[in-house]
């Protein structure tokens, strides 16, 4: 896994360290907040309580299928994926002391996988015998959820979440007589809806979303197929899962990245404080940190993978600290690659003199030096930390053309030079 990483040997982390990142772990994965969701549709008459029938266990009964679920369209079971990652959950719940509450290995079956290319995580839906449970992992987590825990049902339905995870997984069972379902997310200033499929043989869904659980409240209907017409929340309130029976870091990171530098400081902090969601935060090495009027941007880098986080005071209203994790979701690595970013402070405080843009990238872990043309006579040379860069955008160049470029130039510390090239202006 190292080698896949591009990190040093492994080698055991003191028990201190380890501590340390089984508590970052388990942050975050305490219940959301419940509140009261408008009404906003005829079918939401009675806002749903978050209270519901309670079961003992999850029953999902077919006998008659002896092994992995029939072929469903909508669904994929990637077994050299869920295998591994099945062993993995084992692996930890043995380690947890957890074996009494799980069926044996032996009798796991693995339903269909969720395993997205923008993520690092990858969710399988298991059952064994009539229990039906959730196996997640990372590069460096593992989280199985209870098959014996009580699940809450949204009022009025047989729908509950049976896992929540720090990663933004949630997963459960959808009422039986929806032939599809709509979950609605809103954490912050963002109200997110997706259609969500449901496999039959049990009734389960999955849905991976880029919020944090804890930060959100969650919504469920059935699937109609007409437009939402600005309804922003589904007619029955999703109550919090219950609690995960492992959560553990079974692939911890050779050396544990610092936080003691003014970069790493600011990573910590605005990762907690971000809404979004960054499975494997841990293993992120800080890069680049950008400062601006009451803003910061930081970049990190955890193997192939690399993520900015921006905020402060001077984003968003200007009167509270605001932060946002943008997660490079690009599936086709480059050696030198422009990240997402947002402008921070200006036009939204009615203050366009104070509008920042970030231009960051990354590039080779050897580069040294980036030399950047924006046009006009506009250069900047950036400095480069753990293969990232970052610069404010220069003002005065031509911000009207939509596929404006960025000539590239990346030296090593001897002057040679690594790439040469141009990165899209936006």
């Amino acid at each position: 896994m190292t080698d896949d990483l591009g990190l040093p040997g492994r080698r055991e982390l003191p028990p201190e360290v380890l501590d340390n990142l089984r508590m970052s772990l388990r942050e975050g994965m305490g219940k959301p907040v419940r509140r009261r969701w408008p009404i906003v549709a005829a079918a939401a008459a009675v806002v749903a309580v978050l209270a519901g029938a309670l079961v003992t266990t999850v029953l999902v009964r077919d006998p008659d299928v002896p092994g992995p679920a029939p072929a469903n369209p909508d669904f994929a079971l990637d077994l050299p994926k869920a295998i591994p990652a099945m062993d993995r959950c084992w692996a930890a719940i043995r380690a947890q002391n957890r074996t009494a509450g799980f069926p044996a290995r032996e009798e796991w079956v693995p339903q269909f996988t969720v395993v997205p290319s923008w993520t690092s995580v990858t969710v399988v839906a298991v059952k064994a015998g009539d229990k039906v449970f959730f196996c997640e992992t990372t590069e460096m987590t593992v989280t199985v959820s209870d098959p014996n825990a009580a699940p809450s049902y949204a009022a009025g339905t047989k729908a509950a979440a049976l896992l929540m995870s720090r990663n933004g997984t949630v997963a459960g069972v959808a009422d039986p007589g929806w032939t599809g379902m709509e979950i609605f997310g809103r954490a912050a200033d963002f109200t997110v809806t997706s259609d969500v499929k449901v496999f039959r043989n049990g009734n389960l869904f999955v849905e991976l979303s880029q919020f944090k659980p804890s930060r959100t409240t969650y919504s469920v209907g059935p699937y109609t197929g007409e437009p939402g017409d600005g309804v922003n929340v589904a007619p029955y309130g999703l109550p919090p899962a219950p609690e995960p029976a492992v959560t553990s870091i079974d692939r911890p990171p050779p050396s544990v990245p610092g936080r003691d530098t003014p970069a790493g400081e600011f990573f910590r902090t605005c990762v907690a404080g971000a809404t979004e969601t960054l499975p494997d935060e841990d293993g992120y090495q800080a890069g680049t940190l950008l400062e601006g009027d009451d803003v910061k941007v930081v970049v990190g880098r955890f193997g192939e993978r690399s993520v900015v986080c921006q905020g402060g005071l001077g984003y968003r209203e200007g009167t509270s600290e605001h932060y946002r994790v943008f997660a490079d979701t690009n599936t086709d690595p480059r050696p030198v690659n422009k990240l997402r970013t947002e402008t921070l402070g200006g036009s939204e405080q009615g203050l366009p003199g104070r509008a920042k843009n970030p231009f960051i990238g990354t590039v080779p872990r050897t580069a040294a030096t980036v030399k950047l043309d924006f046009g006009a006579g506009k250069k900047v040379d950036a400095a480069v930390t753990e293969g990232t860069f970052a610069i404010w955008r220069p003002d005065g160049i031509d911000t009207e053309n939509p596929d404006a470029q960025v000539g590239v130039v990346v030296l090593d510390a001897a002057g040679a030079m690594l790439h040469q090239g141009t990165l899209p202006l936006y």
